[in-house]
């Protein structure tokens, strides 16, 4: 079963055959955790609900024996050439093809076990997040230092972007297939998650969570403090380019408009002062007052 993992047409899948989950497990040396990543993923309990279930692992240049545990375990492996999470889970993306991806670490802090629950709520929504803020950390898995980063990215992440997520950060999302198509990732590192969450709010996904308990990891932690300041910059990033795309199509559409109508949305409708209901009564105010001075 193990090799390098090939995109599947689905056009070409009968109508009566079941759907599908891809769990995605990226990884860079996880050899003393992925065996039971892999074993925890609930295979039977998604196929007792007419689910059929592949596991990928996409390993980002492991030098110890990720990749061998990996295929022994039965799943399928993708290898990515470039550096960072971010660039293995793209790749991942465009090759998998299923009905749903869930995305899990392989370091064996999230509970996979959680799959047949997120694909439940999948069938209501766009996107899931296991909330680790919503549910428990264990003792060990978060330092006090990581809990208050994870609060502060993710209260910053709410404020960029208007959404009632509570953890921004979390390695445990599920996603449906037409949500992953409307995606535009570019973050190549651990800046992912928040590319993700920036993502699914601008194209509109509807997102639910799960309250999840996080376990400790069995080595030292990747991450650094450098790496949250990264993560910060990255959803300011991507608030910005999205107000400046939004600036951009505005200035197009008041070019194309009427003069007479185009007067009437100022300085405030662009800068959010003025509601859009308000700046279309104006709009007609003014259209009609040019009218009477005629």
């Amino acid at each position: 079963m193990g090799g390098i993992a090939e995109a599947v047409d689905d056009n070409a899948r009968p109508a009566e055959a079941m759907e599908t989950v891809a769990v995605l497990i990226p990884t860079l040396n996880e050899e003393r955790s992925i065996g039971k990543v892999i074993d925890a993923v609930p295979v039977g309990d998604l196929l007792q609900d007419g689910l059929e279930t592949t596991v990928y692992v996409v390993d980002g240049r492991s030098t110890d024996h990720t990749r061998e545990i990996a295929v022994e375990k039965g799943a399928q492996l993708i290898l990515e050439e470039h550096e960072g999470k971010g660039s293995a889970v793209q790749t991942a993306f465009k090759l998998i093809s299923a009905d749903y991806v869930i995305m899990v670490d392989g370091d064996d802090t999230y509970p996979i076990d959680e799959a047949a629950e997120i694909v439940r709520r999948l069938q209501t929504h766009d996107v899931v997040v296991g909330s680790r803020l919503k549910g428990r950390i264990e003792p060990g898995a978060m330092t006090r230092v990581n809990i208050v980063g994870n609060t502060l990215l993710t209260l910053f992440g709410r404020l960029l972007f208007y959404a009632n997520v509570s953890d921004v950060c979390t390695g445990l999302w599920g996603f449906r297939r037409e949500a992953i198509r409307r995606l535009e990732l570019g973050a190549e590192g651990f800046d992912l998650e928040a590319d993700l969450f920036a993502e699914c709010v601008l194209k509109g996904c509807s997102i639910a969570e799960i309250p999840i308990t996080y376990r400790a990891r069995h080595d030292c932690p990747k991450l650094a403090v450098r790496d949250g300041f990264r993560i910060g910059a990255c959803l300011l990033k991507k608030r910005l380019e999205h107000v400046r795309s939004s600036d951009t199509r505005m200035g197009v559409e008041l070019h194309n408009e009427p003069l007479g109508r185009r007067r009437a949305v100022d300085v405030r409708a662009i800068a959010g002062r003025v509601s859009p209901s308000n700046v279309s009564s104006q709009m007609v105010d003014d259209d009609n007052r040019e009218g009477l001075k005629q």
